[in-house]
Formats: structure tokens, sequence, C-alpha cells
């Protein structure tokens, strides 16, 4: 019944032994999470019940599309058929999303802290501050491509979306690992390799305006969607890293050289930045309807986000009064 009431463009049984049965479904994008949440519903407790998702790239005969008119609904979204006997829909539009399952999935993995995630920060903050030393735009879109802190940053988002704690204590602490190794390699090359005049790219790291703050809001907002569309990441990272990275490389040499004061607008200028993102990106995920499944994590995941955005909503308002008081 729950699959017939999904309607997929093909099913497939195969019992596979000891009275199992593995039943493959080719189903849009869209419906995943619908349908992902009921058979959970149904089927959760029961013992050897698992759900996999396999991304499909394309099939023969082709899906109809529901733009070219092959489903009713409106283009990019899933269909709502009618109310159950208790007033409640079956589906939901899930606006061309990835299912809340993959995202996590592809969000928690990027949130480490492990080798990788290190390495790419250091790499990316030599090359940030390179960049910078050299004045070279080219350059420092270098230490933008690489764009090591897109993950954890979005996953803190979705952590107070989801109410996950354990997400969340992991993301923060990878952004705070990221950013000290940012700090500490920037203030060796401040100590040892900043030139007596400062260049253009290191003093516009330094002076925190209105400009920045909506560049910030768009990173976290573009950062999110291209999760949640499986888009490939680095696409948007380019944008995240261009509002983190380079200030904070900035604020962590003119540290070294002693120069405090620009230090601070630095710095001010990558906190600005990450509240903006992890608001935007909290926004974007709400809006797309991420949601828990159980309901008592719904209780605990809308808790958790109205403070956050709260609590991000007041750093930002703050930050913008003293913006407005230094003009």
């Amino acid at each position: 019944m729950i699959l017939a009431d999904a309607d997929p463009p093909a099913i497939w049984r195969t019992d596979v032994g000891d009275g199992h049965r593995m039943t493959t479904v080719l189903i849009r994008s869209q419906m995943v999470e619908p349908l992902s949440d009921r058979l959970q519903d149904a089927f959760g407790s029961t013992g050897g019940f698992r759900l996999v998702f396999l991304p499909v790239e394309a099939t023969h005969p082709k899906v109809p599309d529901p733009d070219e008119g092959g489903e009713t609904g409106a283009p990019g979204e899933t269909p709502e058929p009618s109310p159950d006997s208790n007033g409640t829909r079956r589906w939901s539009p899930r606006f061309g999303r990835i299912s809340r399952e993959e995202l996590e999935e592809d969000i928690r993995g990027s949130a480490k802290a492990d080798p990788v995630f290190l390495i790419m920060v250091t790499l990316a903050t030599v090359v940030a501050c390179v960049g910078l030393i050299k004045n070279s735009p080219a350059i420092i879109i270098g230490a933008m491509v690489i764009a090591p802190l897109l993950g954890p940053n979005t996953a803190l988002a979705l952590g107070t979306t989801l109410g996950d704690v354990k997400m969340i204590r992991v993301a923060a602490r990878s952004n705070l690992i990221g950013l000290a190794i940012a700090v500490a390699l920037s203030l060796v090359f401040g100590l040892s390799a900043l030139p007596p005049e400062l260049n253009n790219e290191m003093v516009a790291r330094t002076r925190l305006d209105f400009f920045d703050i909506l560049l910030a809001l768009a990173s976290g907002a573009a950062g999110a969607i291209a999760f949640t569309s499986g888009a490939p990441s680095t696409i948007v990272g380019v944008m995240v890293a261009v509002a983190l990275l380079p200030p904070t490389a900035a604020g962590g040499m003119l540290m070294g050289a002693g120069q405090w004061k620009l230090a601070g607008g630095a710095i001010a200028m990558a906190i600005t930045n990450i509240v903006c993102i992890n608001l935007s990106a909290t926004a974007v995920f709400l809006i797309q309807g991420v949601r828990p499944n159980a309901w008592w994590d719904k209780d605990r995941a809308r808790s958790a986000t109205n403070r956050a955005l709260v609590i991000w909503t007041g750093l930002l308002a703050v930050l913008a009064a003293l913006i407005a008081w230094a003009w």
C-alpha cells in the first residue's frame, strides 16, 4: 500500500534467502524522503529492515518528467495526493532537494576534523597567506576553491535545524580547529613575511561594511542550496571560502606583525561572516522543509532552531550596529 501510494515508475522484488526479500524501487528524488519516512514508521522496528539509498544517473526508457507533463503537480515539486482519513497528507513537496538521509550523510562526512580536513585547511591557509602577501587575487581565489570550512559551517546549520546535538558538537569542534590552524599558520607568516606597507588585498580584509554582510548571507544560502540539491559543493565553496579564510588569514598575519587594531577588524569580519553564513543556511534548511522524522525529535529540533536563529540574529544585529557606529 505504501509503495502504491508513491506510484513509482518501477519496482523489482528479489528473494535473498533466510526469509528476507529485497525490494528495489525507482523513484524521483523529491519522493525519497516522504517514502522513507512512511517505510520507517511502518517497518522501522522490524528485524532485518534496512533502507539503502542509491543514486541513479539515467534510465532507459526515460522516466516521465513532471516539467514536460509526465506527472501532475507544479514544476520541480512532488504532487500531493488527497488527505488521508485523519486529515493528514501522505506526501509533501520537497522542492527538488535530496532526501534528509542523503543530506545528513553528505554533510556529516564533510564536517569531521579528519586528516584530510586538517591538510586542506593547512593548504588553503598557506595559499591565502601567499596571495595576501603578493597582493594577488588569482592566488587568493586558489584558497577559495579549496574551501575547507564549507562542510563544518553547513553541518552546524543543519545540526541546529535537526536538533542533532552530536552533529552540532562535531561541526563546532571542526570549525574551531580549522580556524585555529588558519590563525596559527597566518601568524607565522605575519612574523616573517608581512611587507611593511599593507597592500590592497590585505587592507580590504580589515574594513567591514554592510556589503560584506550581504556576501556572507548569500554564501551561506548558496552552500545550503548546493548541499540540498546534490550539486557539487566545490561550486559554491568558492563563495563560502571568500567570506572566511581570507579575513582569518589576514587577522593572523596582522597579529603576527603586531598591528592589533587592524587585526581586530579582520577577525571581526571573519566572525561576522560565520554568523551570517549559519543564519542564512539555517533559514534555507527551514524553507526547504528539512525536519526530523520522529515527532519527539521535531519538538527538540524546533526548539534548537529557534534558539539558534535568535542567537545568530542577535549577534548580527550587534555587529551591524558596530559597523554603523564605525561609519
